[in-house]
């Protein structure tokens, strides 16, 4: 077990040298790595995760989130990058949606499948990949208005022209399309 821990980190460390793509071609130099897109995502989905959970059914849940899921899902939503590498939006376009995850997926089990876990980790991943539950949509969100909120950085730093990260997006909380109007509008 103990190798394969060992393999699995150095998986996870990579991302911390792995340039998330899009910023690259952006022009941002000296993007901010896969690692640290993911730690800020783990943060913002928690934060959330407990603003959502002091009212949860005023966001339409019957119950509240589960936040150890949450966590979960956001520490392994980017993990088969440290396989696959950070696509960029135009070459997962170009590949197309099912091609993209049929990748991400062989790359979650790969990295994964030698845990005692390692089934229920995958479908985590999978779950989150399917927004198939309120905690990975919560997740999605999160991811997304990290990415955002990384544009406005970058922005108002003037380091790159980056308003396309800012559009597009369709959110599945109320909280979240409200954090984007404030993180839009400060850009």
């Amino acid at each position: 077990m103990s190798q394969s821990l060992l393999r699995l980190l150095d998986n996870a460390n990579a991302l911390k040298r792995l340039p998330r793509t899009g910023w690259l071609l952006a022009g941002v130099p000296a993007a901010e790595s896969v690692a640290d897109h993911a730690y800020a995502t783990t943060l913002l989905a928690m934060l959330l995760a407990d603003l959502i959970n002091a009212d949860y059914a005023s966001y339409g849940l019957s119950q509240p989130l589960d936040t150890d899921k949450v966590l979960r899902i956001a520490l392994l939503h980017d993990l088969p990058e440290s396989l696959l590498t950070d696509l960029p939006k135009r070459s997962a376009e170009l590949l197309g949606r099912e091609v993209k995850h049929a990748a991400e997926r062989e790359a979650a089990a790969r990295l994964l499948s030698e845990f005692e876990a390692g089934s229920a980790y995958v479908a985590l991943w999978e779950e989150y990949a399917g927004a198939a539950s309120p905690e990975a949509r919560l997740v999605k969100d999160a991811d997304k208005l990290e990415m955002v909120h990384q544009a406005r950085t970058y922005a108002s730093a003037a380091r790159s022209h980056v308003a396309e990260f800012f559009d597009g997006h369709t959110w599945y909380y109320a909280v979240s399309a409200e954090l984007h109007k404030a993180l839009a509008d400060d850009a």
